[in-house]
């Protein structure tokens, strides 16, 4: 596998994503037209990479996993033609990067960053571990904000309905505020927990890739992104608001919780 066919449709689809993430806060400018395009090369060069990787490998488990993120671009492009929503942005092509990234920790022996790098491999595990920490870390923080918002809003709306207006007015921002802000920390904790789960995937290497996979530890944020990936779902293409959404922040916090727990465990037991 050539390192370079193997990294340009990683960084052509992580600057596609990028791009996605200031279309969402900046709607209305010209981002959208060329951060397709990137998506679209990254795309193309992923195609010429995947059918050589056929070619000299033949179909086995990294060639599926490949195919797979290839097809998720095409799903990608097929829902937005048809829905022109920003939200398949901020999934598709981050879960095209991770399977890629899969597909690099089967095809080669030992830790991705040497061997496809060359880097020097206490130089690229630090660094990569820093980074991954330090993503998941704002990631967790995003969320638990987004969790504490929808605490908030459920009780300014219980206390609305139970008309007791006089005791939410006082220092709680209004329904309305308190949704918006629920979105918007979702919206940065799913994007740094993305990271976090990318750079998890690239840190290990072939030899204990299975069993690391299969492991609570490294299913309970897969199952955290799938929940939030969810909400962005819902909340941007089928338009639910309000205490629906809310009980899902809180719920996917719930995992989040869990998975923190078991990781705190899993370091007191190294410790």
């Amino acid at each position: 596998m050539n390192g370079i066919f193997f990294w340009l449709p990683i960084l052509l689809y992580f600057v596609g994503w990028l791009v996605e993430f200031v279309r969402f806060w900046r709607p209305g400018n010209t981002t959208p037209l060329w951060g397709g395009g990137v998506v679209a090369a990254g795309w193309g060069a992923h195609t010429l990479f995947l059918a050589s990787h056929v070619m000299d490998a033949g179909l086995n488990l990294a060639t599926i996993l490949s195919g797979v993120a290839w097809l998720s671009i095409v799903v990608y492009y097929l829902v937005q033609r048809r829905a022109h929503n920003t939200v398949f942005g901020f999934i598709f092509p981050p879960f095209s990067i991770a399977l890629l990234i899969i597909t690099g920790v089967l095809s080669h022996r030992g830790d991705i960053s040497t061997q496809v790098l060359g880097l020097d491999p206490a130089v690229a595990l630090e660094t990569a571990l820093v980074i991954h920490i330090i993503c998941f870390l704002a990631g967790n923080i995003l969320l638990a904000m987004a969790c504490l918002f929808s605490i908030l809003f459920l009780y300014e709306e219980h206390k609305i309905k139970a008309k007791m207006v006089r005791l939410v007015v006082k220092g709680l921002p209004s329904l309305g505020t308190l949704d918006l802000l629920i979105e918007r920390a979702v919206v940065m904790g799913f994007f740094f927990l993305s990271l976090g789960i990318i750079l998890g995937f690239a840190l290990g290497g072939v030899e204990t890739f299975p069993e690391r996979m299969l492991t609570l530890r490294a299913l309970l944020p897969i199952l955290t992104w799938m929940i939030y990936a969810g909400f962005l779902v819902e909340r941007f293409f089928a338009g639910r608001r309000g205490r629906y959404m809310a009980i899902w922040s809180i719920a996917g916090f719930a995992v989040v919780a869990v998975s923190l727990l078991v990781e705190m465990r899993v370091l007191y037991t190294r410790a």
